[in-house]
């Protein structure tokens, strides 16, 4: 039988699951970040389950619900509001 695994794969010494694969989001509007971290600890969460919530809500997938959103935090009226590409 024939592997047709990558290098990076037999590195791992396991074949790719979707867990593997890079789903890095990377915000374009500076200062958006350091905000939205600092919501997401006054909802008593953080960046990766917030943003795990926000997909499964909007894949509309049975049951999810929108995460908590905390009050205003302090600079977030600095941070310009990211436009949709057109």
């Amino acid at each position: 039988m024939v592997s047709c695994m990558t290098e990076t794969e037999k590195k791992r010494g396991r074949p790719k699951t979707e867990h593997d694969a890079p789903a890095s989001v990377r915000p374009k509007v500076k200062g958006l970040t350091k905000v939205f971290d600092a919501a997401a600890a006054a909802a008593g969460s953080n960046r990766s389950q917030i943003t795990e919530e926000l997909w499964a809500w909007f894949a509309r997938v049975p049951g999810a619900t929108l995460p908590p959103r905390p009050d205003r935090q302090p600079g977030a009226e600095a941070v310009k509001k990211p436009q949709r590409p057109t």
